[in-house]
């Protein structure tokens, strides 16, 4: 049998090539742009669930610890009025309670806040300084979430030498009957010497023939918010109409930059859009326990957003609602949903809409999801349990 070389090809099998090679390289660019879309859009939900959790759990552990001073266990008198969260001017140091409104004062009050009374306003926290400082402003508020101030210290002990950037961090030292609130110093080696450079506070203040010095913490107060861009291009880090527009969870920290102590802006979570809090009361029994000297049994009687000046000394629960989305758009996905935040005074209901109310691609192409908690400051609740 003899064979025959193929020449060429006819116009006709030239064509019929082309087609089969054309369905089967559609068919394979199709699997692909499918398997491709479905990997971003698992790793857009995927940053969704680490962003909502990673929110949570950091707003669940600080709250915790709330009004965690050391060793130091005795009740501090209630201020005069709402301490002001962005407190750096009035330092002055000494068991508290100093003079009105300083920071030392303020630590009566572990946990405060300020209400959104609505989606379309912020929290009314004009009178403090974080306003005057330029850093509440509304420009750096997004409407409609909560602001809460979580105070207590550092769960590790500090002992070094003060640094020249730690210069004027603000430290506690405290036993169980006093409690001081100290500027650090630079050169101050603790714990031979207080963070400020004077003697230091004993540990056993039963015992004066016990020389071993009080342990030292650092103080933190951290005031969480929801500003509407992730990264301020501002003065003070403020938000301006140029920035992006993702909403960000972010807190002011009492810092300081080595020769003052002041609030700086750190942002955490990108994609919180609403955050809202509320707090469980402790107010029954009203007589106070001889056991626990206080009044109350450690278990919240009423939940509220907005509790009176002697109510948030009764604080024992948090509940913490929480609106996550996505950083970047799905393509061909319209969020229709509601979003419902179960709350005492009753449901709120949130639906994606944009600034002016009205439904909007870039707001309503996210994915979303609700995430909520609620916490036991330990520090405030188990001292009112009654064993």
């Amino acid at each position: 049998m003899t064979f025959k070389n193929q020449l060429g090809l006819s116009l006709i099998e030239l064509m019929v090539a082309l087609g089969i090679g054309s369905v089967l390289m559609l068919g394979l660019t199709t699997t692909f742009q499918n398997s491709s879309n479905t990997q971003r859009d698992m790793e857009r939900t995927g940053r969704l669930i680490e962003n909502g959790r990673y929110a949570i759990d950091l707003l669940s552990g600080d709250l915790r610890h709330a009004g965690f001073y050391g060793y130091y266990f005795a009740s501090l008198a209630t201020p005069g009025a709402l301490p002001d969260p962005c407190e750096i001017a009035d330092v002055a140091t000494g068991t508290p309670p100093l003079a009105t409104n300083n920071l030392a004062t303020a630590m009566a009050l572990p946990i405060q806040g300020y209400n959104a009374a609505s989606l379309t306003v912020r929290p009314v926290i004009s009178a403090t300084s974080c306003v005057t400082q330029g850093l509440l402003v509304n420009a750096n508020l997004k409407p409609g979430s909560d602001i809460v101030v979580v105070r207590r210290a550092s769960t590790d002990v500090y002992t070094g030498t003060i640094a020249s950037d730690d210069n004027d961090k603000v430290y506690i030292q405290a036993n169980p009957r006093t409690i001081n609130l100290l500027l650090a110093n630079t050169g101050s080696n603790v714990p031979t010497v207080a963070v400020d450079g004077s003697a230091p506070l004993m540990k056993y203040p039963y015992d004066p023939s016990i020389t071993t010095p009080a342990d030292t913490y650092e103080y933190f107060v951290h005031v969480y918010f929801v500003a509407p861009c992730s990264f301020g291009t501002g003065a003070n880090d403020i938000c301006t109409n140029s920035d992006d527009e993702v909403p960000t969870l972010k807190r002011l920290e009492l810092s300081t930059n080595g020769t003052s102590t002041k609030m700086k802006i750190v942002p955490l979570v990108e994609g919180v859009e609403y955050m809202k809090v509320e707090y469980g009361i402790d107010n029954s029994p009203a007589t106070v326990s001889l056991v626990t000297g206080f009044a109350g049994d450690g278990i919240p009687d009423t939940y509220t957003a907005t509790p009176t000046l002697a109510q948030w000394e009764q604080v024992v629960s948090v509940r913490v609602y929480t609106l996550i989305a996505s950083t970047q758009e799905t393509p061909n996905f319209t969020d229709t949903k509601q979003y419902i935040f179960p709350l005492a005074a009753g449901n709120l209901t949130i639906t994606p809409t944009d600034d002016a109310g009205t439904t909007n691609t870039d707001e309503t192409g996210l994915k979303r999801h609700v995430y909520s908690t609620e916490v036991r400051p330990m520090n405030l609740g188990g001292r009112r349990e009654i064993p």
